[in-house]
């Protein structure tokens, strides 16, 4: 029962969990390591996310598949 309880909460809140742990990571880079090495780390964070994304892998392919041809 409790444990039914808790998971309705989350997900009926998950973007506030989910920005509370993002919050949470960000304060621990900054501390940890500066802002211009946060920013590096987030920077490369995004990239690696989209280049993860099945669309974004078969648009590049097709992309460089196309100016091979040419």
């Amino acid at each position: 029962m409790m444990l039914e309880k808790i998971i309705e909460s989350f997900i009926l809140n998950f973007k506030k969990y989910l920005y509370a742990i993002l919050g949470l990571i960000s304060g621990i880079l900054l501390v940890e390591y500066g802002v211009l090495k946060t920013i590096f780390i987030l920077c490369l964070t995004c990239v690696g996310f989209k280049l993860g994304d099945r669309d974004f892998q078969e648009k590049l392919k097709k992309q460089i598949l196309n100016r091979l041809k040419d």
